[in-house]
């Protein structure tokens, strides 16, 4: 029986004396220290996306190794564009920012992936930065940056990674950011999506497996049998790579949305996309990646979307209030008025599936 099992801790062995030698501390706060940390070629591994559910906050963790050492890479990227580079002692730290009580999300990346993602992410952080000193220009002489050494971290991070440097896209003398140069296709695959309407306390959600290489307009042909509704309503996407919709001039700088495919703007998991369908946002996140399906299906959801007769949130709430009480004085005509024989709990996917298989 060992002393552990008898209820003693085993006696320590005496360290020689090259273990006593201490360990020089790995430095990863200064930035112009950076680079003293690994030298030659670098080595991505242990590539994760972690992202709060619903949420736009995505935590890119990485290890970074050259010959003996390694560093942990934490790239947290806020609405689309790089908000904090931190570098780890070890690369599980870089983690741990959304582990403390969060509900989260995690799936493994490609090198290829997680790079893509940062990269995707920085540019979208350089052009706002860009925006930025054009229409304001003195905001940035106030030193109202809270990360003011993030520029110099991100110019570190793409040497390591490899990527190319780059210049924001120049700006019109508007509000609106020009679209940025959309990346070639990808190989074609199967993505698996979360769709949900965004802000509401039940969520109204569908699970969905597309084809990669399926137009933004084909994909909302798909939505709007997802979430039945008229797919002749004037619908728009906003991606890290500028805004789609039906009919680009009705929006300053949108593109044709029968002009890209999914596959450009979004290709790995936790990667994201807004919907918008008249005064109706929807958020979209890719979960995984899978293998190429047939044509599009449904995997799961919950309950049913706002009826067409409710143009907006604050007439969907009024029909719920009413909802709960049919027989309230006035409800029954509202209920005639927005949404008569609607059931907010419906939720059917052989009939989801039975619209989309008539796709064709």
């Amino acid at each position: 029986m060992s002393p552990v099992s008898r209820g003693r801790e085993p006696a320590k062995r005496p360290k020689s004396p090259r273990s006593r030698r201490p360990r020089p501390p790995l430095d990863v706060a200064r930035v112009e220290r950076w680079p003293k940390l690994l030298h030659g070629p670098i080595e991505l591994s242990d590539c994760v996306a972690q992202g709060q559910v619903d949420q736009d906050l995505v935590v890119l963790a990485a290890r970074l190794t050259a010959g003996k050492r390694s560093v942990g890479v934490e790239v947290v990227v806020n609405d689309r564009e790089v908000d904090v580079i931190e570098l780890h002692p070890g690369p599980e730290d870089a983690l741990a920012v959304l582990r403390n009580g969060f509900e989260v999300t995690q799936a493994p990346l490609k090198p290829e992936e997680f790079r893509s993602q940062v990269e995707a992410a920085l540019i979208a952080k350089a052009d706002r930065d860009a925006w930025i000193r054009e229409r304001v220009p003195k905001l940035l002489e106030l030193g109202t940056d809270p990360r003011p050494d993030l520029p110099e971290r991100a110019i570190q991070l793409r040497r390591w990674l490899g990527l190319p440097g780059y210049e924001p896209v120049p700006r019109l003398p508007s509000d609106d950011q020009l679209p940025l140069v959309l990346p070639p296709p990808v190989p074609v695959t199967g993505l698996r999506l979360a769709v949900a309407l965004s802000e509401q306390d039940d969520a109204i959600w569908r699970r969905l497996e597309v084809r990669s290489d399926v137009t933004l307009a084909g994909l909302h042909r798909i939505l709007a049998a997802a979430f039945d509704h008229d797919e002749r309503r004037y619908h728009r996407f906003e991606t890290a790579y500028g805004g789609f919709s039906v009919d680009a001039q009705s929006c300053d700088g949108d593109r044709l949305d029968d002009e890209v495919i999914l596959g450009q703007v979004v290709a790995s998991p936790g990667h994201r996309l807004v919907y918008e369908v008249e005064k109706w946002t929807h958020w979209i996140r890719v979960e995984r990646r899978v293998s190429l399906p047939g044509g599009p299906s449904c995997l799961d959801g919950e309950r049913a979307a706002p009826p067409a007769e409710c143009e907006d949130q604050q007439s969907y709430e009024m029909l719920l209030e009413a909802l709960r009480d049919p027989d309230g004085e006035d409800n029954e005509d509202l209920i005639e008025e927005l949404g008569a024989g609607f059931d907010p709990e419906w939720f059917d996917r052989e009939v989801v599936n039975e619209r989309l298989a008539r796709l064709g």
